[in-house]
């Protein structure tokens, strides 16, 4: 495991703090590395130490959001994990409730929705190559499995935290567990060769 260093764990905290304080009153290409060195109380020198703009620095947090929420679905056999209904659904919806505030800003503020198409295309690629090493499917009809589970699984969960349903997570999850097993049992026998 990667040992990351205490001080940039800190300057990354203070830059996405300070990030989603001045995405609430300004537009993502107006925001300058002058304006958000300021605000995250950090020198410019420090910045241009880790990014080279602030397009490498949202890159980097679409990054971050895709790696996690990648190693959380794949953390057990995909086969296994995909035969539990609403494994990714819980994965990716306890991801953003515990306490990731900055990762769900930037994955539903209509601004930032850039990053959220970068984490889903990032996402479903690991998600693809996971498929592929699990399931007798051509590269193709993997990549169609895996952008359907996370588009799906993303842009539910965006329309849930905007409040454009209300439903409680146990009606919306069922929901979604509906849609993605429909639209899944065509590609994937899920169930084939579990106990083995």
């Amino acid at each position: 495991m990667e040992k990351v260093d205490r001080r940039v764990q800190k300057t990354n905290q203070s830059l996405q703090l300070a990030f989603k304080k001045l995405a609430k009153t300004t537009r993502y290409r107006d925001i300058t590395v002058k304006q958000l060195t300021k605000t995250a109380q950090i020198n410019r020198k420090t910045f241009y130490l880790h990014y080279d703009s602030i397009d490498d620095f949202s890159a980097m947090v679409a990054d971050e959001i895709s790696e996690k929420i990648l190693q959380l679905i794949l953390e057990k056999p995909l086969r296994e994990g995909l035969s539990v209904p609403g494994f990714i659904f819980d994965k990716v919806f306890d991801f953003f409730s515990q306490s990731r505030e900055f990762y769900t800003f930037m994955m539903t503020s209509a601004d930032y929705s850039f990053i959220g198409q970068q984490v889903e295309t990032m996402v479903s690629r690991g998600l693809a190559d996971a498929i592929l090493k699990e399931f007798d499917l051509c590269k193709l009809d993997a990549y169609v499995c895996a952008s359907f589970l996370i588009r799906n699984t993303l842009m539910l969960f965006r329309i849930y935290n905007d409040g454009q349903v209300h439903l409680d997570r146990s009606e919306f999850r069922d929901r979604l567990i509906r849609l993605n097993s429909s639209g899944l049992k065509s590609f994937l026998d899920i169930n084939r060769n579990l106990e083995n």
